[in-house]
């Protein structure tokens, strides 16, 4: 394939993902449920901050705005590789044109972008709820890293999803992710407490873009965390695409798409 025949065909794709995605989350269901499930649990979290005695309330602010990163990455956008599971329609992409892996990996484009809609909102409704306004005004420049927060997370979820498809403990291993990412991503709990718990960080979403905000709203060197972030999203997408190409190469060796 050329090149304009192949940017037609991932912008043909790009078109299905965003379909498929509405269809999956029509705008009233994302509006009714699942942006304000995104804002009571950074509410949650954010009010957990000051109950359980953290000094700075902003801390727990700028961490809940990342866990909530997980409803649209870690667990919702399994459903982009599950879907093909559940209407047996694998064996029509791995027989495509376009590899199998890109085509996941541009369908889960509107979740990454549905992330970064539950921050934005969830700035504009929880941080006057909590008192917390005036820390608007340096939050706001660093959306840029929730960006990349919430496209490393969706990269952990597909890699967890080419796990558990075969198993079809989607759930399980979405809800598992999130809660490592709440546990060990520094959310709530500031790094160097449990050396084990910072080691698990390390290879996980979210902690170093937090590392990477809260650093540079505290005027610190921040490039190196953001770059660590960036690593660690390659990291998990480079797992999802050797479990795809070997879901793959199985399929066609067995003659089934079971993904047993």
């Amino acid at each position: 394939m050329n090149w304009s025949e192949t940017l037609w065909r991932y912008s043909v794709v790009a078109r299905f993902g965003w379909w498929e995605f509405r269809v999956e989350n029509p705008p009233v269901i994302v509006l009714t449920a699942l942006l304000p499930r995104a804002v009571l649990q950074c509410l949650f979290f954010t009010v957990l901050g000051r109950v359980i005695g953290l000094a700075d309330p902003a801390f727990a602010f700028t961490g809940s705005l990342a866990v909530i990163l997980t409803l649209s990455g870690a667990v919702a956008v399994m459903d982009v590789p599950m879907l093909d599971k559940w209407c047996g329609t694998f064996y029509r992409i791995r027989g495509g044109r376009i590899p199998a892996f890109p085509v996941f990996l541009v369908r889960s484009l509107p979740y990454t972008g549905l992330g970064l809609l539950y921050c934005v909102v969830a700035m504009i409704v929880v941080t006057p709820l909590t008192g917390l306004t005036a820390i608007l005004p340096a939050l706001l420049p660093w959306l840029p890293v929730y960006l990349l927060m919430a496209w490393t997370t969706s990269a952990a979820g597909l890699a967890g999803a080419a796990l558990a498809v075969g198993r079809r403990a989607d759930g399980l291993a979405g809800n598992l992710l999130a809660y490592l990412v709440l546990l060990a991503s520094g959310v709530l709990l500031p790094s160097g407490r449990l050396p084990w718990v910072d080691a698990l960080g390390a290879v996980l979403p979210v902690r170093n873009g937090l590392l990477a905000v809260r650093s540079g709203m505290a005027g610190e060197p921040w490039a190196g965390h953001l770059l660590a972030e960036a690593a660690v999203g390659v990291g998990w997408l480079l797992l999802a695409w050797l479990i795809v190409v070997w879901q793959v190469r199985r399929a066609r060796a067995g003659g089934g798409d079971d993904f047993a």
